[in-house]
């Protein structure tokens, strides 16, 4: 899948809410700007991809305790070159969690968003603040298997009652799209 290809994706892609239609026609501004939006060359602005994994029932959901945001979240990553996108949130997934079982409820994308980056150090590199477009693919997997986080990218993996993310994310500019998560998979049961 080529960046046109990519474009075409997301401008067929249904928005769910008013931040997703803003955040689709900004998707579509950037392609219609930038060269390369797969990799981390483009220090501006590119492409990421997120696995919201759920237990079947939907009731927990599994987080990350992230370095750099010092906060429990989801897992994923740079797209790094890979225009497989679903690809990309499952690889993030099973790295991040130890979990090599995920599975996608669709090959559809489930959500979008345009996200911002504030400036951090990773692995003693400066980065500054830039914006990520992260793809969000439903996930499924299962609570009873053993988690084996990622140290060096993560602190921890653990479950969580997916009702109550408010009491547990630090980084609270993510709470809404962790709600649009939820209620969105609602329709999924």
């Amino acid at each position: 899948m080529n960046d046109k290809d990519l474009r075409t994706l997301f401008a067929s892609y249904v928005p769910w809410n008013e931040q997703e239609r803003k955040d689709q026609m900004l998707i579509l501004q950037a392609f219609d700007h930038f060269d390369d939006l797969l990799t981390r060359a483009n220090t501006i602005i590119h492409l990421c991809a997120s696995p919201w994994i759920l237990s079947r029932d939907h009731k927990q959901v599994l987080l990350i305790y992230h370095r750099i945001y010092d906060s429990w979240g989801w897992s994923g990553g740079h797209c790094d070159g890979d225009p497989d996108l679903s690809a990309v949130a499952l690889r993030e997934g099973k790295e991040e969690t130890g979990i090599s079982s995920l599975q996608l409820a669709s090959e559809e994308l489930f959500a979008i968003d345009v996200l911002s980056v504030p400036r951090h150090k990773k692995k003693g590199e400066q980065i500054s603040s830039h914006l990520h477009i992260n793809v969000t693919y439903l996930v499924y997997g299962d609570p009873s298997l053993p988690l084996v986080y990622k140290a060096d990218e993560v602190k921890g993996a653990r479950w969580f009652d997916a009702a109550h993310l408010d009491s547990i994310v630090q980084e609270k500019a993510m709470l809404p799209v962790y709600d649009k998560l939820n209620e969105k998979a609602r329709m999924f049961k």
